[in-house]
């Protein structure tokens, strides 16, 4: 059975920035509250004595540049390596919560020789601790990530059945738009077949995917303009095989006839457009090779 693909809100990069974040603090937090009150694992976490704080502080930095360093290969590994799923996410979660908690127990144990308890209680409880600090934060955040998400899958649904209503109150239906064999007219149909857009060409700068939606962006007498309609990016990408609309990203569609350059940045390569206010697409390594080949021809 195919394991079902991690929703991209989960890796996508502000929001690893804001989880690491807020988990961090909430860590600190939890330990400035739950430290007075232990006397086994964290007792010789400290503000007050001047080598414990030293050790605390070590401990806190080395932490949170630890995270943040995992939560940089985890979103380079699911761009460019691997097909990211739940059970891999998890994983990769739990071990970076149990290798914090087991240096946690090797200061414990070795720099701070603490020996009250056998080595399996304090490293069971270093770790036990480390969940409860940073996986507590790390569920809140990736619910209110689901809820966000999910609250925008709701607006462009409402705005595509909005968008329906007014079409239904005009005479003319999008669903009766005219279908020609001009290729300068590219023509958008709905997940249900149903026509929905009709636009030149020349004025489509990119297509981007929304869940279940994707969101053509074109230019409309000289502005920006977007049209929301439920379908799948990969079902777009079929219907305008051979035409100038490629695929650049796993989120991304772009007219190539309407690229200004293609830039080589360190975390990859970026699109700029002949329209100023549009935002730099991403081009992923899997279509890297042709659409620069593309734009080479044009």
């Amino acid at each position: 059975m195919t394991m079902k693909k991690l929703p991209h809100y989960l890796i996508e990069k502000n929001n690893l920035v804001v989880q690491v974040t807020i988990s961090v603090l909430f860590a600190i937090a939890f330990l400035a509250i739950y430290i007075p009150l232990s006397d086994t694992t964290t007792a010789w976490f400290s503000l007050e004595e001047q080598d414990r704080f030293i050790y605390t502080a070590f401990f806190i930095i080395f932490s949170t540049i630890f995270l943040i360093f995992s939560r940089v290969m985890m979103y380079y590994t699911s761009k460019r390596l691997i097909r990211f799923t739940y059970p891999i996410f998890i994983l990769w979660n739990i071990l970076e919560i149990v290798l914090i908690g087991l240096f946690h127990a090797y200061i414990s144990l070795r720099i701070m020789n603490i020996n009250e308890y056998t080595h399996a209680v304090i490293i069971g409880k270093s770790i036990l601790i480390t969940f409860i600090a940073l996986g507590f934060p790390f569920i809140v955040t990736n619910l209110s990530f689901a809820i966000i998400d999910a609250q925008r899958v709701l607006r462009i649904a409402k705005s595509v059945i909005n968008s329906d209503g007014n079409n239904n109150s005009k005479k003319t239906s999008t669903r009766n738009l005219v279908v020609t064999d001009n290729p300068d007219i590219i023509n958008f149909n709905d997940y249900t077949g149903a026509l929905k857009f009709t636009v030149k060409l020349e004025n489509i700068y990119y297509i981007k995917a929304e869940g279940n939606y994707v969101n053509v962006f074109y230019n409309n007498k000289g502005g920006i303009s977007s049209f929301v309609l439920r379908n799948k990016i990969q079902t777009i990408e079929d219907t305008f095989a051979g035409t100038p609309l490629m695929r650049c990203h796993r989120t991304y569609i772009v007219n190539t006839n309407n690229i200004k350059l293609i830039r080589n940045e360190e975390d990859g390569y970026y699109i700029d457009f002949n329209q100023s206010g549009l935002e730099a697409v991403p081009v992923s390594n899997t279509y890297r090779e042709k659409i620069v080949k593309r734009f080479t021809e044009i």
